[in-house]
């Protein structure tokens, strides 16, 4: 039986131990200090075991095969179509998000989809999609599985697209 309050995921890249025992996250200029069993703002990056684990890794909110022209783009790829996807949480609190829904759920039984790396670089190729997208909420938030998400297609000569802020530490970017 596992433990409800356990924050399970993969271990974060971007954090560091502070002098009164909290941790903290170094992903976004958020900088959430974080106790044990605590999350931060976007609510996927959070402390277990005396480090930072990222909870939606290989968890996704929904994937869309969508033409590249819906991406704020200009003229990168036309006509063709790009794989979309993201997952639950987000380090902005914008009041207009057309994506609230997803981007601030708490329920982890929203993240309907799972897929590793290689997995979401096979749909985009099995759709005939020349990218992906990172996207509906920032990726930022799911820095790493973004990051290993875009070393697979790079590597299968499938293209990267981050619909992002860019609201993330120097270090991480």
């Amino acid at each position: 039986m596992t433990d409800p309050e356990r924050l399970e995921g993969i271990p974060g890249r971007y954090w560091h131990r502070l002098e009164d025992g909290r941790i903290q996250c170094d992903v976004c200029p958020r900088y959430c200090r974080l106790n044990e069993g605590q999350r931060g703002l976007c609510f996927v990056r959070g402390r277990q075991d005396n480090r930072i684990v990222l909870t939606t890794y290989g968890r996704s909110s929904g994937f869309c095969v969508d033409p590249i022209e819906k991406k704020p783009l200009n003229h990168y790829l036309p006509g063709t179509p790009v794989l979309s996807f993201g997952t639950a949480g987000c380090n902005l609190t914008c009041k207009f998000c057309q994506n609230w829904d997803i981007s601030k759920a708490r329920e982890f039984d929203r993240l309907q989809d799972t897929a590793s790396p290689e997995d979401i670089v096979e749909a985009a190729i099995a759709t005939g999609s020349r990218s992906i997208a990172y996207t509906y909420n920032d990726p930022v938030i799911f820095l790493e599985y973004a990051v290993d998400v875009a070393r697979v297609a790079r590597r299968r000569g499938i293209k990267n697209v981050a619909v992002t802020a860019g609201y993330i530490d120097a270090a991480a970017r």
